[in-house]
């Protein structure tokens, strides 16, 4: 079937079925097509995030949160398991409250926030400190974030900037234990974005989940392990033909 806009003539998604039963959420800054290994292998939709890829960028920024909730109405209604990578992991674990899914299958996604253990002292720092009590114009923060930002944040227009920051400080560790829905994770063994430790950690918290390591895998296991990621999503397709 191709490529196709969906209902709110914004989202381009990649479907290859009336009626898929797999969804694919790509990561930050990313498309569609970091699951062409992956997605013709089942009934699916792979969709470009508003913002990324060839869709049409929101004229506003949303939190993880807020593009599950926009997502959930225009992801078909038939769609029975979610696979997530990294940020679009963060939507499938908030699209997982909204809707009952199946399963859903989070790769690399940073699902606990890292806590720093130090409070290191940095130009930027003092720049945030000073725009705190009104000594800097928020129009200097902004250049001292662009100057000490991640490539990431530097790389992206105001809106995803601020989309960014709200992605970064959503800490979904208060929502893991009440995910009802079998979860399986993915990491890459040397993932150096998002570490195996967070992979180990939300293991353990979430009640009905399983986690696969990819041996020497980093952090954009898509491409390089799609055998392995496609064996984890049809092991659960069996699962679910079997209740």
């Amino acid at each position: 079937m191709g490529y196709k806009v969906l209902d709110d003539n914004l989202t381009l998604a990649n479907i290859n079925s009336d009626k898929p039963k797999v969804c694919f959420l790509h990561g930050w800054g990313r498309s569609s097509k970091d699951f062409m290994n992956i997605e013709n292998e089942f009934e699916s939709i792979s969709l470009d995030i508003p913002g990324f890829g060839k869709s049409v960028p929101f004229p506003q920024s949303l939190s993880p949160k807020k593009y599950a909730e926009y997502l959930a109405d225009i992801i078909p209604s038939t769609v029975e398991i979610l696979v997530g990578h990294s940020f679009g992991g963060r939507i499938a674990v908030h699209l997982s409250q909204i809707k009952n899914y199946k399963k859903i299958v989070l790769i690399g996604t940073p699902l606990i926030r890292k806590q720093n253990t130090k409070k290191s002292f940095s130009a930027f720092n003092l720049y945030k400190l000073m725009n705190k009590y009104k000594l800097v114009s928020n129009e200097k923060l902004d250049q001292m974030k662009n100057k000490y930002g991640s490539e990431d944040y530097k790389n992206a227009n105001k809106h995803l900037k601020d989309t960014l920051v709200m992605a970064v400080n959503d800490d979904l560790k208060g929502i893991l234990p009440y995910i009802d829905t079998k979860v399986e994770l993915v990491w890459g063994e040397e993932d150096l974005e998002v570490p195996l430790q967070v992979g180990l950690d939300s293991n353990d918290i979430i009640p009905n989940s399983e986690l696969t390591i990819i041996p020497g895998g980093g952090h954009n296991v898509l491409m390089s392990s799609s055998e392995i990621i496609i064996e984890v999503i049809k092991k659960w397709i069996f699962f679910i033909q079997l209740f």
